[in-house]
């Protein structure tokens, strides 16, 4: 990566449920703001950028379009915050609209492949909503993260015939409390079944009947 861009510190200084207050203890800890020009090493550098800065400041992303060569390989990228684009009801739900997050928020960037790295063409840092603290943050869709460790941790001492609940505090006592987690406890259900569905096989619906109604 050119620019100097550095990971958000865990020691973050904010009220538990201010949202919209985003204050870190030290600014050299903090994930400096996408800029027109700013060159990155890779698309996939690009994203992971994105994605700290977006959790540092309140809000989730997601990837509106890509471009690929004849190759396969990409050329351009537009990430957005979540909350960007309309809900539009199908026809059968204009009665009753779902209810939705989307707000048309137009903040975003676009990075193109330029002369062997990545640049930022266009930057928008404006959002129309209110967004949240970093720790509120760290559970959007686009910020979870279930790891490798805790998957095998988690399949493991299910396969042990453990409780979801202590297999989920299990780990929040691994990792030295619940705000230290990326990931919930419905996060870990979910896991659990597509782990059982798949050591089942055929017999994954029957146990994963069982395990609703535990």
């Amino acid at each position: 990566m050119q620019s100097s861009l550095s990971e958000t510190s865990s020691d973050i200084n904010i009220e538990p449920d201010a949202e919209g207050m985003n204050e870190v203890s030290d600014d050299d800890n903090r994930v400096e703001p996408p800029k027109f020009g700013m060159q990155i090493s890779s698309d996939k550098e690009v994203l992971d950028y994105y994605k700290r800065y977006a959790k540092q400041e309140g809000f989730g992303v997601i990837i509106k379009r890509t471009k690929r060569d004849l190759d396969g390989d990409s050329k351009y990228v537009t990430i957005g915050c979540a909350r960007g684009g309309r809900y539009y009801p199908s026809h059968s739900n204009l009665s009753k609209p779902r209810p939705t997050t989307k707000t048309d928020c137009k903040a975003k960037i676009n990075a193109r492949f330029v002369n062997g790295v990545w640049v930022l063409t266009s930057v928008d840092l404006v959002h129309n909503h209110n967004t949240v603290s970093p720790q509120k943050s760290r559970f959007f869709r686009s910020h979870k993260c279930l790891d490798e460790y805790s998957q095998r941790m988690l399949d493991l001492n299910d396969r042990a015939g453990i409780r979801m609940n202590k297999n989920f505090q299990a780990l929040v006592t691994d990792a030295g409390g619940f705000e230290n987690l990326a990931f919930q406890e419905k996060d870990c259900r979910n896991f659990i079944d597509k782990a059982r569905y798949l050591r089942m096989g055929k017999g994954g619906g029957e146990a994963l009947n069982d395990y609703s109604r535990e």
